[in-house]
């Protein structure tokens, strides 16, 4: 014990206090200088640079976070349900087209191929000029051709990405 050092003394309950020993373990420092850090640091914080001491600072801070945090999880929340909302639809779309569309027969399945990415490339820059994005993904706007001829084929010579796959 230092020469200056004043002794204090705190009630915790049983958890707490083992909560403060495992944390001043994990340190590998004493209990009791971890405690001490605690509290410097809590100052610290609580005090904004000010001589003053304001306890309660960090309390309203904590406060303020859990209302911030509260209302941007609602916010999440909707989005959420707005984005599942879409899967369905998309879901439903990718169904009904491919219900009612008629199968292309293998000798046509070359240029209803090339039609097709024509056709998707154009709606993907169309999506993307509508919603301004710049995501590389959206942006990316033909496979290579190396590509398409390295996948794997599902047994009768069409490759298994899901332009082939519908073709």
């Amino acid at each position: 014990m230092r020469n200056n050092a004043r002794e204090v003394s705190c009630y915790l309950s049983i958890e707490e206090a083992a909560h403060f020993r495992e944390a001043a373990s994990a340190n590998k420092i004493s209990l009791s200088r971890y405690l001490r850090q605690c509290l410097l640091d809590y100052e610290r914080l609580s005090t904004n640079g000010n001589r003053e001491p304001n306890g309660f600072a960090l309390v309203e801070m904590e406060q303020r976070l859990g209302r911030s945090i509260e209302v941007q999880g609602k916010r999440l929340n909707s989005i959420y349900h707005e984005l599942h909302v879409l899967f369905a639809m998309f879901d439903r779309l990718a169904f009904v087209s491919l219900v009612h569309l008629p199968e292309i027969p293998a000798e046509l399945r070359e240029s209803a191929l090339t039609a097709g990415t024509r056709l998707y490339n154009n709606w993907r820059h169309a999506v993307m000029e509508l919603t301004e994005t710049d995501s590389p993904t959206v942006q990316q706007t033909e496979e290579p051709a190396d590509r398409r001829n390295d996948q794997q084929e599902n047994g009768d010579g069409i490759g298994s990405d899901s332009i082939h796959a519908a073709g």
